[in-house]
C-alpha cells in the first residue's frame, strides 16, 4: 500500500464507499467522506447526502487498517468490513430540509473496529479547507476541480480505493447558483458519487485572478456533490409479437456532464446542529483521532 504523502494520495483515504441495504434488499452505493470540527473538543464525522442512507435499514463500510512504521500512522495494506443496524437513525440531518448532507459521528465506526481488535486509518478533511465568501470571491470563474468517489458504484476493490475525477467550475465559486447555496461543476457525474467531495487542489504553484503565479500548494473543499441535471430522450421500444398493438415511448435520461454541489459552508451549519444534539443528550462529542489532511 502506498505511503500517502501529497496532496492527492491523501484524498484517497478521506473517502469511504457507502452500501445500504434498503428494507426490500435492495442495495444501493454512495460516498462518504471524513470531517473534523475543530471544535472543542473536536468533533470526527463521516458525511453524505441525506438520499444516500435515506431508508437504509444496514450499512456497510469498507476501511483502512492501521499500522505503525518508522513511528507513524500509515494504511497496512489490509482493509476489513463493518456493517452496522439502524442505519438511517445513526445519521443527524442538515436542519434545513433542502439541504442535502448529513453526518454520522466516527465513534460508532471505531468502536467497532476495536471490537475486531482493529484501528481504522483514514485522511480527515477540516473546517480550515472551507474558504469564507470574501476568500471566494477572489477566486476564478474557471477552476480546476477533482472529485473523489465511486461514480455507479466503481472502486478499487483489491486496494479499497476509491476514483479520482478532474473537471472544472462551471459557476463562479462565490455565486449561490440560483440563489441557493450550491454551485456548478462541469464533470461527468453519476449515480454513487452522491457525497463525493468536491475540492480545489493545487500543488506546487497556482495563479490568481490578477495573473500572478502563486509558488505554493493551495486545498480548498468547494462542496459535496448531491445531483445532477439530466437531459430525457425520446426513444421507441421495439415491440414484437402483436404487430397491431400501439407502441409505447420510453423516456430516457442522459446525464449531461453538469454537477450540483452543496457548497461547502453548510457543512458549518451541519457542525453546529451536530454540537447541539449531542449536548443535547449528553454525550460525549469528541472524536477519534484521525491523520490531518
Amino acid at each position: 500500500m502506498i505511503k500517502p504523502t501529497s496532496l492527492n494520495e491523501q484524498i484517497l483515504f478521506s473517502t469511504v464507499r457507502i452500501e445500504s441495504i434498503l428494507h426490500n434488499g435492495t442495495i444501493s452505493t454512495g460516498t462518504g467522506f471524513f470531517f473534523k470540527f475543530n471544535f472543542e473538543p473536536e468533533i470526527t464525522c463521516l458525511i453524505t447526502n441525506k438520499h444516500v442512507v435515506e431508508g437504509a435499514v444496514t450499512g456497510k463500510f469498507q476501511l483502512h487498517e492501521s499500522t505503525i512504521i518508522d513511528g507513524q500512522t500509515q494504511p497496512s495494506g489490509n482493509f476489513f468490513t463493518l456493517e452496522l443496524d439502524r442505519f438511517m437513525s445513526r445519521w443527524i440531518p442538515h436542519p434545513d430540509d433542502n439541504i442535502d448532507l448529513c453526518a454520522m459521528l466516527l465513534q460508532p465506526l471505531s468502536s467497532e473496529a476495536r471490537r475486531l481488535n482493529k484501528i481504522i486509518f483514514n485522511i480527515v478533511l477540516d473546517d480550515k479547507l472551507i474558504f469564507d465568501d470574501i476568500a471566494l470571491s477572489k477566486f476564478n470563474a474557471v477552476e480546476e476541480i477533482l472529485m473523489v468517489g465511486y461514480p455507479i458504484g466503481l472502486w478499487d476493490d483489491a486496494n479499497n480505493l476509491p476514483l479520482i475525477r478532474r473537471g472544472i467550475t462551471a459557476t463562479h465559486p462565490f455565486i449561490d447558483f440560483k440563489g441557493k447555496s450550491i454551485g456548478v461543476i462541469d464533470m461527468a457525474c453519476f449515480p454513487g458519487s452522491s457525497g463525493s467531495p468536491v475540492l480545489i487542489l493545487n500543488e506546487g504553484t497556482y495563479g490568481t485572478k490578477s495573473g500572478t503565479m502563486i509558488g505554493s500548494s493551495r486545498a480548498v473543499l468547494l462542496g459535496i456533490l448531491y445531483a445532477g441535471p439530466c437531459m430525457i430522450a425520446e426513444g421507441e421500444i421495439v415491440t414484437k409479437m402483436i404487430p397491431t398493438s400501439n407502441q409505447p415511448i420510453s423516456y430516457t435520461q442522459f446525464p449531461i456532464h453538469l454537477g450540483y454541489i452543496v457548497k461547502a459552508k453548510e457543512i458549518l451549519v451541519l457542525g453546529k446542529r451536530i454540537h447541539e444534539v449531542l449536548r443535547r443528550r449528553g454525550e460525549n462529542i469528541g472524536g477519534a483521532t484521525s491523520a490531518a489532511f
